[in-house]
C-alpha cells in the first residue's frame, strides 16, 4: 500500500523569525560547548571584541568570535541592535 500525503501550511514572518533564532541558538550552544538547556538566568547575552558574555564581564561564555557573531545576529533579530558589553 502506498499513501501519498500533501500538506500546505502558512508560516507567518514572526514564526519564520523565531525558527531562525532557535536555529542560531542551537549553533551558539554547539560552538560554545554548552548544553541546549544552559541556564542563563534570563539575562542578556552581550559581545565585545569577539567574546560572548552573559550580563557582565565576569560571566564569559565563549572566546570564539563565531559565537559572538551569532549572538550579535540573534540580538539584531530580537532587539534591532547588537548588544555590546560596556566598559
Amino acid at each position: 500500500m502506498i499513501i501519498n500525503v500533501s500538506v500546505q501550511a502558512e508560516i507567518s514572518d514572526s514564526e519564520k523569525k523565531r525558527i531562525a533564532i532557535d536555529a542560531l541558538w542551537g549553533k551558539v550552544y554547539e560552538l560554545a560547548g554548552l548544553g541546549h538547556d544552559y541556564d542563563d538566568a534570563g539575562c542578556d547575552w552581550l559581545t565585545k571584541d569577539g567574546h560572548t558574555y552573559i550580563a557582565e564581564e565576569a560571566w564569559i561564555v565563549s572566546s570564539n568570535p563565531q559565537v559572538a557573531a551569532l549572538v550579535d545576529a540573534i540580538n539584531i533579530l530580537q532587539y534591532g541592535k547588537k548588544m555590546e558589553l560596556e566598559n
